[in-house]
Parts: structure tokens; C-alpha cells; sequence
């Protein structure tokens, strides 16, 4: 797909001039130009991910309001949304009502008037006392040549907690709802959880084509610390030190790692090497052995007085890799009070982001000055050589060769019997998938414009959010983004625990089960796609896996292919987790030596594999000794190919015209081979509404549609042919 159909056109893209109601944008025109992106709804997706499993996570007191331009396009938000609203205070979207929302528990939709500026925005505010934070953005078109090309967004990320509240009473109102009153906020706790969220984004697998780094720009002590070339605690630890001097507003810094029973400095912002401390002494060795936070007024008598002697007061951050105290970043402050100091708070969000820098890159941590010295292991003694060998003495002659006697003809193929159907363990049944297209289509409203099939979502509860160590449990305040020493006080964001919805059958159902496996592979969310992928091998057969699951997914992303509601590099995502879950299956089933041989291949120019994957695994899975290929079969190696593996049947696939053109020239090869030739079998997207390529192609029997069938039409097949 072309980059200019990364976005279909919203409904009355220009706002007309008597258009009126509120407007997000708005609220962030105050924020520097310089501070504004534009970037492709991918880069919203990812953010808005991140950003949606950190309010899952705050123990049903976030708000969270999200806008997506017009309701066809929340399609692909359905699935996370689903199961986010259970463990939320309250989820509203807001959009143009092109077609009917879908009905799901604890989810409001409102209704945005054609032409408004907010039918104009994609955004997601979250609201909590322990997280708060907006994504704000407004579609415009991005034009070459006079013409449209497609729709980029210009946005804004930002924590300001005025912004965030404002747009959370501007859009309560807008909801017919009244202004919302948000518990006494935790800033500390914020502000850790930023650094957790901010190191995540920069590290997502498609952190530099989306440029995530610079929509983090606002953050100016975030962005900076994570715009260092490398993530080794080498580069970062100096790093640190320099952005918290300029950013944050420390006058001393020095980051220390336990070494046996001192503290010694392995960072520090002056321009002398501070001295090694023992761990029993001082701020610093307290909030180490402590494993807490300590704020301290700076005394004349306080050993750390040398270290800042400009400072009014100081903070001692624990820091702790794989639950175990690592050392202490000490900052000396201008402020006369330490918990109600802004320097703290910013602090608090640069020692989140080096603790995730330490546990993620263990190797790379920094020697402190003063370790011993490396000393080389002791010179191996010189080499002997062996004693020579006796000479050679050849062996007696062996006899002359005499083949073995003929073996017998093997039996003629005998399809294996059909296995028993597959019965869910112990569950009731669940509803099966309803005629009419893999995602069925919503009714619209009356009067709305015709709009792409809306997904249905049963009216199922979610599933509760994935197995953490760091999820609320025994009723206590949600802990997620946390450092270790605020999880272990207790601190974090006041708020009533989320009770773990009730899991029933439907849960897992194929219709809850695709559109969980959808929204997570447009939202490039690997951890939550193998979740589901997990779930569905612990209910469901392989095969039913395949046809009821993948299949409907892979289909649905490539029809929003062709709308233009998904982009280029998430139909690549789906594609290859799709293609790397087929080939699990393959290789781990089990190989029919002694049943018909069957070869499997992409035709010549051709490099999209699941088709032949798929037709690869059922083959397989019917009794036939198959061996796959691979994508780009050359066709000068068909004729050798089949004289030294003998096939009983010959599979090519072609996605593209230009693929399906040499599928026909190899169907020319394979019927100028002696006989017996083999059984050859073709298809693909490319002959899918193109009869004239079908007819093109030699001695060839194309089959479309249910692979199961293609499958048993081959195998009964070679039964007429034993």
C-alpha cells in the first residue's frame, strides 16, 4: 500500500467556518511550536497502547477518554478497549457517528456533530491520581502537487496537569455528564511512571520509523536523557547528571552502586570524584539499607554538605534491579523543603528511567572507580607436539558389491482416517461466527453514510490485564510503573482496586478472541497478541486455530489494507506473526515419510508465504510427506528438482501479477516433464478475480477457499491415482 493511504479522509475534513463546540487543540495552543509533531496514526496507536495499559493498571480510578474522529474508525481500538473498561472509573469515546457503535459494558460512545473541530481530533486523555497525561492531535491533509495525498496528524504529548484537567471537565461536559472531581494527585508517582512509559516507547520495535523519541519532546528532562546515543548505563549515567543539573534543577549530583559494604560513585555532575562512603553513614547509605525515599534539610554537620554546598536540601532515590538494592542517586536541591520541591518530583522520573536502563542492560553497567584491577590468568605451559603416528597401513580389500534384492512397491496412499471433532474442554459452546464476512457489520444508523463492516464485540467480559508482579492484588493500591522503594511503601495513586472480572465462555470465544488478536497487531503489540495466541492453544486445535483465528485475522487486516485504515507497516506486523506462528506449527508437526510426497513453494518473484505455509501445514496434517520451499523458487530448478525428489504433487503460490507470470511459465516447464508427472496445484491472491491469468496456466488445478478443502481434494486425488 502506497504511504499516502496511511489515513482514509474523515468525513467533512474541512471544518467549515460556522462549525462550533469545544476543541482540544485548543487547549494545548499555548505549548511551543517547537513542541508540536506531526506524525502517521501509527505512532498515535503505539503512544495511545502504552498509555492504556498504564491506566489499566490504577485500580479503577482512571478516567479515560478517547476520540477517533468518527466511529468506523474505532474498529481498531475495539479489542484493547473492551478490556481496559473493567478496570476503569469510566471509558468514553468520542467521534462522528458514521455508523452504530458497537455495545460494550462500561464503554459510553458520544456523538460528535459533523464538522465540529473534535470530529476533527484523535485523542486520549487519561485522568488518575496516580497517572495522568493527554494525546492530543488534529487530522490535516498533507498535499503534493495540489492533490491530497493522505492524512497526518499534528499533536501534542503532554503530563501538564492543568491540560489534562481542563480536558477532562471540557469533555465531561461535552458528554452531557458534570465536571468530575480527581482525588489528591500523587506527582511522585506520576512522574515514575512517565519515565517507565517514556522508556518504553523509545525502545518498541518501531520506535525510529514512527520517531517516538520526538513526541516526548514536552517532557524537556525525558527527552533529553533518552536522546543519548546509547542505553549503556556509560553513556546514560553522565547523562543523567548533566539533565538533572539543567533540567530539573539539582545543585550536586552523584550516582552511587553498592560495592560490598561501600557506596562508590559511578556518575557525578561536579568536576571532582566524590569519595566512596560506607553504607551505614549518611542519606545516601540510609535510603540504600532503608530501601526508601529520604528528604533532608542540608545541616552544616551533614557529611553530605561537602558534596553540596549550595544546596538547602537533598533526596536519596534507592535504586533496585531485579528486586535487589543496586545503589542511590543522590541530588543536593535549592529548596528549603524536599517534599513539596518540583526538583524532587523531576528526580524521581530520571531515577525510574536508570533503574529500567540497569535491569535492561545488566552487562553494561559501569565498573565504579576503584574496582580491582583485572588480572590476567597465568601463561599456559608452551606446546609439545604428540609423537608421530605409525605409518599407515591400508586395509584388506572388501569385497565386491552385491545389491540388494529389489524392495516390494509400496502400498497404494490410503488418506489417514478424518479425526474426531474437536470438543472444547469442559466448556459450554460457544457462539459461532455469524454469516455474512469474518467481522461482521454492525447495523447503521439511520440515515448515516455507508462505512466500512464494524466488528461486533459480544457483550462478554474482558479478560483481566496480563499476570504482573507489579498488579494490585490482596485489595491494595495498583503499584504498576512504580519504582521498587515506592511499590514497597505503599505510595502510589489513592484509588478503589479493581475487582478481576468474572471470566466466562464467551471470553474466548472466536469473535472476542479476533478482535483482541486484531487490535493488538495494529497497535504492534507483540506481548498482548501472543497473550491471545496462548489462550487459544489452551481452548482450540491447531487447525481450528488456523481457520477460525489466523485466517479471519490475516483477512481483516489486509481489507483495512485497502480501506486505508491500516497501514503499510502493520499489515508487515500481522504478516510476520501470522507467517511465525504457521511455521511453529509446521515444524512441530509431525512428517509422513511414507506417504505421497508433496512440495510446497512460492513461485518465481514471490515472497509472501502464509498461503503456502498454510497449505504446507494442512497437507501435513492429511498425511503427506511435504517438504516447503520457501518464497522465490527459481523456475530453472523446477525440472531437476522434481527428477530428484520424484513429488507426487507440485504446489506454487503467486500473491502478485508479476509472481503469477511466473507461476505460468513454470506450469509451461512442468508440462514438457516426462511422465509420470506430478499433480500440480496453484493459487494465490493473484488469480483470486483473474480468470484470464487462470486460464494462462498449464495443466494446472487451481483451488480457492477453505484450506481444510483444497487439502482433502488432493489427497482424494492421489487416491485415484494410486
Amino acid at each position: 500500500m502506497p504511504e499516502e493511504m496511511a489515513m482514509t479522509q474523515p468525513t467533512n475534513a474541512v471544518t467549515p467556518r460556522s462549525a462550533v463546540g469545544p476543541s482540544l487543540a485548543k487547549l494545548v495552543s499555548h505549548i511551543p511550536a517547537e513542541q508540536h509533531w506531526r506524525r502517521q496514526a501509527d505512532a498515535l496507536i503505539v503512544i495511545g497502547r502504552q498509555m492504556e495499559l498504564m491506566a489499566q493498571e490504577q485500580g479503577r480510578s482512571a478516567q479515560v477518554m478517547l476520540g477517533t474522529l468518527r466511529f468506523s474508525l474505532f474498529r481498531m481500538h475495539q479489542g484493547r478497549i473492551a478490556q481496559l473498561a473493567p478496570h476503569c472509573q469510566s471509558v468514553t469515546v468520542y467521534g462522528e457517528a458514521d455508523v452504530a457503535p458497537p455495545d460494550i459494558p462500561g464503554v459510553t460512545f458520544v456523538s460528535v456533530p459533523p464538522g465540529a473541530p473534535m470530529s476533527q481530533e484523535w485523542f486520549l486523555v487519561v485522568d488518575s491520581p496516580g497517572f495522568w497525561g493527554a494525546l492530543i492531535a488534529h487530522a490535516s491533509q498533507d498535499r503534493a502537487d495540489g492533490a491530497a495525498r493522505r492524512y497526518l496528524f499534528d499533536g501534542v504529548l503532554t503530563t501538564d496537569e492543568r491540560v489534562v484537567s481542563r480536558a477532562s471537565l471540557l469533555l465531561s461536559l461535552a458528554s452531557g455528564k458534570g465536571a468530575t472531581v480527581t482525588a489528591e494527585r500523587d506527582a511522585m508517582a506520576n512522574q515514575a511512571r512517565w519515565g517507565h512509559l517514556a522508556y518504553s516507547l523509545v525502545t518498541h520495535p518501531e520506535a525510529q520509523r514512527l520517531e517516538l523519541l520526538g513526541c516526548l519532546v514536552d517532557m524537556a528532562d525525558i527527552h533529553a536523557l533518552l536522546s543519548v546515543p546509547s542505553f549503556g548505563l556509560d553513556t546514560m549515567g553522565p547523562e543523567a547528571m548533566k539533565v538533572l543539573r539543567r533540567y530539573c534543577g539539582t545543585l550536586g549530583e552523584v550516582l552511587y552502586r553498592a560495592e560490598g559494604t561501600n557506596l562508590v560513585p559511578v556518575a557525578w555532575g561536579n568536576a571532582q570524584r566524590p569519595p566512596s562512603q560506607p553504607i551505614s553513614t549518611g542519606a545516601a547509605g540510609h535510603a540504600f539499607t532503608q530501601g526508601s525515599l529520604v528528604l533532608n534539610r542540608l545541616q552544616a554537620t551533614d557529611p553530605e554538605q561537602a558534596l553540596f554546598n549550595n544546596a538547602n536540601s537533598m533526596s536519596a532515590i534507592p535504586l533496585f534491579v531485579s528486586g535487589s538494592p543496586w545503589g542511590v542517586l543522590l541530588v543536593g536541591q535549592p529548596d528549603y523543603d524536599p517534599e513539596k520541591s518540583l526538583t524532587t518530583t523531576a528526580t524521581v522520573g530520571i531515577a525510574a528511567m536508570l533503574e529500567q536502563v540497569i535491569e535492561a542492560n545488566p552487562s553494561a553497567a559501569i565498573a565504579p572507580v576503584g574496582a580491582p584491577a583485572y588480572t590476567p590468568p597465568p601463561a599456559a605451559p608452551a606446546y609439545t607436539p604428540p609423537p608421530a603416528a605409525p605409518a599407515y597401513t591400508p586395509p584388506p580389500a572388501a569385497p565386491a558389491y552385491t545389491p540388494p534384492p529389489a524392495a516390494p512397491a509400496a502400498p497404494a496412499y490410503m488418506a489417514p482416517p478424518a479425526a474426531p471433532a474437536y470438543t472444547p474442554p469442559s466448556q459450554p459452546s460457544f457462539p459461532s461466527q455469524p454469516a455474512g464476512g469474518v467481522f461482521p457489520s454492525s447495523p447503521a444508523s439511520p440515515g448515516s453514510p455507508a462505512a466500512p463492516p464494524m466488528p461486533i464485540m459480544p457483550t462478554a467480559p474482558a479478560l483481566p490485564p496480563r499476570p504482573s508482579i507489579l498488579s494490585p492484588q490482596n485489595n491494595q493500591t495498583s503499584t504498576f510503573g512504580l519504582p521498587t522503594w515506592m511499590r514497597s511503601q505503599g505510595q502510589g495513586a489513592p484509588g478503589t482496586p479493581a475487582a478481576p472480572p468474572a471470566e466466562g465462555p464467551s471470553v474466548r470465544s472466536w469473535p472476542v478472541l479476533r478482535q483482541r488478536l486484531f487490535s493488538s497487531l495494529v497497535a504492534y503489540d507483540q506481548q498482548a497478541a501472543e497473550q491471545v495466541w496462548s489462550e487459544a492453544c489452551a481452548v482450540y486445535s491447531p487447525e481450528q486455530i488456523c481457520n477460525e483465528l489466523l485466517t479471519p485475522v490475516q483477512i481483516e487486516i489486509g481489507n483495512g489494507w485497502h480501506r486505508g485504515e491500516v497501514s503499510v507497516a502493520s499489515e508487515h506486523f500481522s504478516s510476520r506473526f501470522v507467517q511465525s506462528k504457521l511455521l511453529s506449527l509446521f515444524n512441530s508437526s509431525t512428517d509422513h515419510i511414507n506417504g505421497p510426497t508433496a512440495i510446497v513453494a512460492c513461485a518465481q518473484g514471490e515472497l509472501h508465504e502464509i498461503g503456502a505455509i498454510m497449505i504446507s501445514l494442512f497437507l501435513r496434517w492429511g498425511g503427506f510427506h511435504v517438504i516447503y520451499l520457501g518464497q522465490n523458487v527459481p523456475n530453472s530448478t523446477i525440472e531437476e528438482m522434481v527428477a530428484q525428489l520424484n513429488p507426487q504433487v507440485l504446489a506454487l503460490s503467486a500473491a502478485t501479477v508479476a509472481a503469477a507470470n511466473g507461476l505460468i511459465a513454470a506450469s509451461q516447464i512442468i508440462a514438457q516433464l516426462p511422465s509420470p508427472r506430478p499433480f500440480f496445484v496453484f493459487g494465490g491472491l493473484a488469480f483470486w478475480d483473474r480468470e484470464d491469468l487462470r486460464n494462462r496456466v498449464q495443466n494446472g488445478f487451481y483451488f480457492q477457499g477453505d484450506v481444510r478443502q483444497i487439502a482433502r481434494i488432493v489427497a482424494e486425488q492421489m487416491n485415484k491415482n494410486a
